[in-house]
């Protein structure tokens, strides 16, 4: 089962996600992959808000900003476990300031996870492209986009943040 949360940021995108995960899991194994690259003060402190919310809901936490097949492909039983990706639009950005990595390799890693896990739990953000971006700015927004898209198409139930509601829709 592959779940997808979509929302702008602050609209309690991970309250959901994580609400969603502890559902889907059961009493079987939680992972949360923690894809944010923390790069100054407030990155960390958003890093310890998100730690401190998620104690004692019994998640194994792995953080990894790119490479992340890689890093969920060590745990043992994988296939019984359900995984939280939080954030698809960090491991976006991450991957597109990464030389190694692109767009293409990050999904085929989504992919994998989705494929391989029990259940899948994937967070991202939605944005509107804005006059007053500049060239770097819309082409993450883009590239997100992109991305999103073909989430959407590999979801099973889609929950989208629609005029101030969750909206959730069902892809059969």
């Amino acid at each position: 089962m592959v779940t997808l949360v979509v929302g702008v940021p602050d609209s309690g995108k991970s309250a959901l996600a994580e609400e969603l995960a502890i559902k889907l899991s059961g009493d079987t194994k939680r992972i949360y992959l923690a894809t944010m690259e923390i790069l100054d003060e407030a990155g960390e402190e958003r890093v310890k808000k998100h730690r401190k919310k998620r104690e004692g809901k019994g998640f194994f936490t792995i953080e990894e900003p790119v490479k992340v097949w890689d890093a969920v492909a060590k745990v043992q039983e994988l296939e019984k476990a359900t995984v939280l990706v939080e954030c698809i639009s960090n491991l976006v950005g991450n991957v597109m300031h990464d030389d190694g990595s692109t767009l293409e390799s990050a999904l085929e890693d989504i992919s994998k996870i989705c494929k391989e896990a029990k259940n899948t739990v994937l967070v991202t953000n939605s944005f509107a492209c804005e006059e007053g971006f500049d060239e770097e700015t819309k082409e993450y927004v883009s590239s997100l986009d992109e991305v999103n898209g073909k989430l959407r198409s590999l979801a099973d139930t889609v929950y989208e943040f629609v005029e101030g509601e969750w909206q959730k829709s069902e892809n059969n």
